[in-house]
């Protein structure tokens, strides 16, 4: 009996450890397609302090990284982007997480990319969870 009791705590401990793992933004797109709301709150989803949420509409790269230093942010976290499957996210959003002027946390909205194949390939990626920006643009949230 001891060893059942046993074995289901574990599982226990496994589910719980492996459903917290998901990203803010992996949260923020379950919440949006199981019960529609139209305000999104980002602190809701996030387990960590930060003060301010820079969105912006293209991968941190150069020009993003001026932008935030000018601004007094300290960004050694994002100096050098994460790579997924083998390349950089060019064709990504990001979405930057500050806290006291330095960057604490940064991710790309959920996309396609292991989830959908061709019978010639590769399907182009597109984002799962879009913030509707042009190009070059960048939404600070506070």
């Amino acid at each position: 009996m001891k060893k059942i009791l046993l074995l289901l705590v574990a599982f226990m401990s496994i589910v719980t450890l492996t459903s917290c793992n998901k990203t803010p933004l992996e949260k923020v797109l379950k919440d949006v397609k199981n019960n529609h709301p139209k305000t999104i709150t980002l602190s809701d989803y996030t387990n960590f302090k930060w003060d301010e949420v820079w969105i912006i509409s293209g991968s941190i790269s150069g020009r993003y990284i001026i932008l935030m230093r000018e601004h007094n942010i300290d960004v050694k976290k994002v100096e050098k982007p994460k790579r997924k499957y083998g390349k950089y996210q060019e064709l990504s959003k990001t979405v930057v997480y500050v806290y006291n002027k330095k960057v604490v946390y940064y991710e790309f909205p959920p996309d396609n990319r292991d989830r959908e194949f061709s019978l010639l390939g590769f399907v182009e990626p597109y984002a799962l969870l879009d913030f509707n920006l042009e190009r070059g643009q960048i939404m600070v949230v506070s």
